[in-house]
């Protein structure tokens, strides 16, 4: 499926710097939903201002769809944006697009419709197509339920180092969906998540340390990746904490801090 190009942090950042584009909203979109970086909307909507100003119709669908910098807030106009992408067989476009038609946002829903867009993206070697395909044969949307296929395309996509199909691999491992159930590897793709800084899996490390998912029990570890995973912005682990009467200040985690200074 189309070019190898990873998708962890700091290659998305030096090729954003570069001047890819479908880079640049990929960044936008960690920051954006809190993946492998503190969530910073602010710092989203400054990455897709600058892409949509550069004449990238996905980004300019996007700023229109949450109404950042100078666009207004229209679905309307941020599917007829994704529209003109699509045109030009632009992978975001095509992605976006896609999700607008799964979702019925700015247009009729039509589940196979969007299936169809999000292919064309995945095709394309796009990660988080890749990922949103698989999560579709995962939970049946647009297509037959394929549960072996739902795997194969978020290995594809965690082979590109992209968190969260790491992260929906690693529950695929632990629920036993697609694959034999192995807590094992399970865990150890959590792991792998949590190497990247994708506060989601560095919570679901310290709930399997707390539990004893797969490893032995143990508060203080599980404490420490909650703290982690607070330090990130993680709305969960800044909850458990609380119930577990530990007071924790969350404060910037070392990898945003490198990407700061870098900037």
């Amino acid at each position: 499926m189309g070019e190898c190009k990873l998708h962890d942090l700091k290659s998305v950042q030096d090729r954003y710097e570069k001047g890819d584009r479908v880079a640049g909203f990929t960044l936008g979109t960690y920051y954006q939903g809190g993946i492998c970086v503190k969530k910073d909307e602010k710092r989203a909507s400054s990455i897709y201002v600058d892409l949509a100003e550069k004449g990238h119709w996905g980004a300019k669908g996007e700023c229109h769809l949450y109404g950042y910098g100078p666009h207004l807030k229209s679905e309307e106009k941020a599917v007829e944006c994704f529209r003109k992408g699509v045109e030009e067989e632009d992978e975001v476009s095509q992605v976006s697009l896609g999700g607008c038609y799964l979702q019925g946002t700015g247009v009729d829903k039509d589940e196979v419709k969007g299936l169809t867009l999000i292919s064309q993206a995945a095709d394309k070697g796009f990660a988080l197509a890749i990922c949103a395909l698989g999560d579709c044969y995962k939970d049946g949307r647009g297509v037959d339920k394929d549960e072996v296929k739902a795997v194969a395309l978020l290995s594809q996509a965690a082979d590109k180092g992209f968190a969260p199909a790491i992260l929906l691999l690693a529950w695929c491992y632990l629920e036993g969906i697609g694959v034999d159930k192995d807590e094992v590897k399970a865990v150890a793709l959590l792991s792998q998540a949590a190497d990247n800084g994708y506060a989601l899996a560095i919570f679901a490390i310290g709930y399997c340390y707390k539990v004893g998912t797969s490893v032995e029990k143990d508060e203080v570890k599980a404490i420490e990746y909650f703290k982690k995973a607070a330090d990130m912005g993680e709305e969960d682990a800044i909850s458990i904490l609380k119930d577990m009467g530990i007071a924790h200040t969350p404060c910037p985690a070392k990898q945003e801090q490198q990407l700061q200074q870098e900037e």
